[in-house]
């Protein structure tokens, strides 16, 4: 065999790896699955299919899940990290790596709407830099954490009550740091639109984490 011929068979086998532009690669581990869901749900991959959401399904880097009205989706991470989404929300896995070294894994949210409840897991543990949940209002970091959150940029008509614009959230355990400012175990807090985020009693009636609670996170806690 001549080594024109030898190469273009090594090139296709790199070809059938992946390892070359035009190659597919192998399929990418899921971020996480569904462990227990009530009511409706759905997913948007990044390729803009849909499909609807059972208990046990897959989500993966890219997913965009979708709740229905008096629906709740807890879902389980690669790294042990909890996350339940809250009715009417829409929420992208953004970006998503649980890798050996904990320098090149990560976990990045996008609350586009909605709200939800999230448990820190292996990643935020070891780099907590690593997490991070997005929102129109905010941006979240955390300091190991049980964190509540829900977007009422619209309103939140849905809650039957009509709170001021903005984002409200909760922490239940450790402390997350909102567009820098930090907030710690037992405080609530609330980002108005283009504003500085402010703290709030943890209990206040005003805010709509508290007269619609979203379940824990962990189902051991529930």
């Amino acid at each position: 065999m001549n080594s024109t011929a030898i190469g273009s068979m090594f090139g296709a086998l790199l070809l059938l790896a992946g390892l070359l532009p035009g190659g597919t690669a192998l399929a990418a581990s899921p971020a996480g699955e569904v462990v227990k869901l009530m009511g409706r749900a759905s997913v948007i991959s990044p390729e803009g299919g849909l499909r609807r959401l059972d208990q046990g399904g897959t989500l993966n880097k890219g997913d965009v899940v979708v709740t229905a009205a008096g629906s709740f989706v807890r879902m389980r991470l690669s790294d042990g990290g909890y996350i339940v989404l809250r009715p009417n929300t829409r929420f992208q896995i953004e970006d998503y790596e649980f890798a050996d070294k904990a320098e090149e894994s990560r976990s990045v949210f996008n609350l586009l709407k909605g709200g939800f409840r999230a448990v820190t897991g292996l990643i935020g543990q070891r780099n907590k830099a690593a997490v991070r949940y997005r929102t129109a209002v905010a941006t979240i970091g955390i300091r190991g954490t049980d964190l509540e959150v829900i977007d009422c940029a619209d309103g939140c008509p849905d809650l039957g009550q009509a709170p001021g614009p903005g984002l409200y959230f909760k922490v239940h355990q450790g402390g997350i740091d909102v567009n820098g400012k930090p907030f710690d175990e037992g405080q609530g807090g609330y980002a108005p639109p283009g504003g500085e985020p402010l703290q709030i009693d943890f209990n206040d009636p005003r805010s709509p984490l508290n007269s619609d609670p979203t379940p824990a996170a962990s189902p051991e806690d529930c």
